[in-house]
C-alpha cells in the first residue's frame, strides 16, 4: 500500500507544482488578400494530318490489269499503303504505295476505314487487290496514258488499283 501511497503523492505533488493552467490560443486575424487572376496556359492540340491517298484516273482504253496482290493495308509517311508482312519494320522494298481509282473507294478519316470494293478495310487488315504494280517516276504506268495523282510519301514504288 505504501507503494500506492506515494505514487498518489508523487502526482499530486507534480500537479501542483506545474500550475495546471489552460493557456488560450488567440486566433489569427484573417486579412483578404488581393490575388492577381491566374491564366491557365495549355498548348493547343496539334490537328491531326489528314492521310494522303494517291489516285489515278482509268479511261476505258486504259484496259483491265489482270496482276493480283496481296498485302496489309498500312500508312508510310501519313500515306496509304501496301506491307507485304505486318509483322515486319516498313522500309521502301518491302512497302507500295497504294494507288486507287479515284472513283473506286471512299475514305472514313475519322474512323481510318477505306471502304473499296463494298468492303470496309482498316489500318492492318489484309487486302487482295488486283491491278500492276509500277515504279516512280520512271515506269511504263507513268506516261501520259495514265492520269496518276503521285504523292511524294518516300516510295518509288506502287500498286495501280482499282
Amino acid at each position: 500500500m505504501s507503494n500506492y501511497l506515494n505514487f498518489l503523492i508523487s502526482m499530486l505533488a507534480i500537479f501542483s507544482l506545474s500550475g495546471c493552467t489552460t493557456y488560450r490560443v488567440e486566433k489569427p486575424p484573417i486579412v483578404q488578400v488581393d490575388m492577381p487572376q491566374m491564366t491557365v496556359v495549355s498548348e493547343p492540340m496539334p490537328a491531326k494530318p489528314t492521310l494522303q491517298i494517291a489516285t489515278w484516273s482509268p479511261a476505258k482504253t486504259d484496259g483491265r490489269f489482270v496482276a493480283m496482290t496481296a498485302g496489309y493495308l498500312t500508312k508510310f509517311n501519313n500515306c496509304l499503303a501496301l506491307t507485304r508482312d505486318n509483322e515486319e519494320v516498313m522500309t521502301q522494298d518491302n512497302t507500295l504505295l497504294l494507288v486507287l481509282a479515284d472513283t473506286s473507294f471512299s475514305w472514313n478519316a475519322d474512323k481510318e476505314i477505306l471502304l473499296f470494293e463494298g468492303k470496309s478495310y482498316k489500318i492492318g487488315d489484309e487486302l487482295y487487290l488486283g491491278g500492276g504494280s509500277f515504279t516512280y517516276p520512271k515506269g511504263i504506268l507513268t506516261g501520259e496514258n495514265i492520269k496518276l495523282s503521285w504523292i511524294d510519301c518516300g516510295l518509288n514504288k506502287g500498286w495501280l488499283g482499282g
